[in-house]
């Protein structure tokens, strides 16, 4: 099955859970956002946590997790908003 590459991006929380601020992904064609956060997910489990907070865009746009990725495009996972 082809692959795809994608870059994909950590930020805040997310970065100092994995270490990572950038890396780049290579996943089956046709997989999905999901799919990209489970990657990571398996290799930094604490991540796992965050998942129903976090916020997920795909070429600097938010995007839902069940959207598919294609070769070129840029992942963002963004930690959930605190404030008041």
């Amino acid at each position: 099955m082809p692959s795809i590459r994608v870059k994909v991006l950590f930020f805040g929380r997310l970065r100092e859970l994995t270490g990572l601020a950038e890396d780049v992904g290579e996943l089956p064609d046709g997989a999905t956002l999901t799919h990209v956060f489970e990657r990571y997910a398996e290799r930094y489990p604490k991540l796992a946590g965050f998942r129903n907070s976090m916020v997920v865009s795909r070429n600097q746009e938010f995007a839902a997790w069940d959207t598919r990725i294609a070769a070129g495009d840029e992942i963002a996972f963004l930690p959930p908003v605190s404030g008041g």
